[in-house]
């Protein structure tokens, strides 16, 4: 027997770690609901050089590793 399942909605998936990003404007919230609006980011250009994919938002978890390391003067190798 083939179960079918669902593709994941690839906007609601972190391009860093593959996990959901927990944005809640993809689970149908409001903007001012989302965890993004209550955290600090990381300059620009660090958040772009990390990413694969802009389309979809880095989750709470990526995020703060980025901007661990742009506080430290690391940079990403991975």
């Amino acid at each position: 027997m083939i179960v079918m399942t669902q593709p994941k909605n690839k906007s609601d998936i972190c391009p860093l770690c593959q996990r959901q990003n927990g944005c809640a404007v993809i689970e149908g919230k409001e903007l001012k609901d989302c965890w993004c609006n209550h955290t600090t980011f990381p300059p620009k250009k660090v958040v772009e050089e990390g990413t694969l994919d802009l389309k979809a938002c880095i989750c709470q978890s990526c995020i703060a590793k980025l901007r661990e390391e742009a506080e430290l003067g690391l940079k990403r190798v991975d």
